[in-house]
């Protein structure tokens, strides 16, 4: 999906920026996400972040953005390396405009690798390891609507079945009858541990600085799941390599190996760690669909189909090794 850069009224920016205690502004300039509304802004000594939700399907509720910073200062609280709100001067944490709801935090010049070697990928499944480690069995206490497990994509998809049949996009037919069969055939039992979790921990929320992990960002989509899913989406993002045309066996041993010193898989979790990881691939694949019929960029599309035919296809060449990896055969 591509990013872009959503701007808002420099008027309201203004006065929602009034209510911190910053220092003298020098610069607010807008940065490009897949869909939130955000902001750089510069001062003096520091910077800052600020993200509110847009209208649309990515709007949250102030409430469940009460959830989401409800597991920030939990993970900030056990020293897991995250940025949290910055409080306004009457010690709120949520800043809203006309229902766009949103938070201030610092911002840090650490970047994403977009190719991390063996060893930072290990280090990375570490950072995973704990997460899930201190995720499990907690909930926030406020609730998050916004889920993105297998039930929620299986009736996501039925909903989309016609708005696809309806779009211009070649194969759509094809495309449909391959998604169905799959997601379909997927179940996670509720035997798997479960706990807040990230549901997107691809290479852009993982940030850097040098060799060390400084933070895990863009929490706007956790919600309360099946602990497995998480990791399929990691190992999803991690693991597929050369532009999505290959799988890397090589970076999924790392990523697993670095994740199990610090959390140990359960014999169920290993058996559904690739249906995980199928069930990653499919959901971004309805998402690039979804997306592409909304925006015309066909490059989503490709990205979709890329998912469907081709990722579930280098997954089921690698079941065997994965399997062995995973101590399973």
């Amino acid at each position: 999906m591509r990013l872009s850069k959503q701007k808002f009224s420099s008027v309201a920016l203004g006065k929602i920026l009034a209510r911190f205690n910053l220092e003298k502004i020098k610069k607010i300039s807008p940065l490009a996400t897949s869909g939130n509304i955000a902001y750089v802004i510069k001062t003096a000594d520091k910077s800052y972040f600020l993200r509110l939700c847009p209208f649309g399907h990515r709007w949250r509720s102030k409430k469940e953005i009460e959830a989401e910073l409800e597991l920030l200062n939990y993970l900030k609280k056990n020293n897991f390396p995250v940025y949290c709100p910055v409080k306004t001067n009457d010690g709120e944490e949520i800043v809203s405009w006309k229902k766009h709801c949103g938070y201030l935090r610092e911002f840090s010049n650490a970047a994403e690798k977009l190719n991390p070697l063996i060893g930072e990928i290990k280090k990375f499944g570490e950072v995973v390891g704990r997460f899930h480690s201190l995720t499990e069995n907690y909930k926030t206490k406020n609730k998050r609507t916004n889920i993105f497990d297998l039930k929620e994509t299986q009736k996501h998809f039925k909903q989309a079945k016609a708005i696809i049949l309806k779009s211009s996009f070649k194969d759509r037919g094809k495309f449909l009858e391959k998604y169905e069969k799959e997601i379909l055939s997927l179940d996670f039992p509720n035997i798997l541990p479960a706990g807040m979790i990230h549901e997107d921990l691809g290479k852009r929320h993982v940030l850097w600085n040098k060799n060390k992990i400084s933070a895990i960002v863009d929490f706007d989509r956790a919600y309360y799941g099946k602990i497995v899913l998480d990791l399929g989406q990691a190992c999803r993002g991690w693991c597929f390599t050369n532009n999505w045309k290959k799988w890397s066996n090589d970076n999924f041993r790392a990523l697993i190996g670095g994740y199990q010193k610090e959390r140990k898989l359960s014999l169920p979790e290993k058996k559904f760690l690739l249906d995980a990881i199928n069930f990653a691939v499919l959901e971004r694949a309805l998402a690039f669909c979804l997306h592409a019929i909304l925006s015309g960029n066909k490059k989503d599309w490709r990205h979709a189909n890329n998912g469907l035919f081709k990722e579930l296809e280098l997954l089921n060449q690698n079941r065997s090794e994965i399997e062995k990896i995973l101590k399973l055969n």
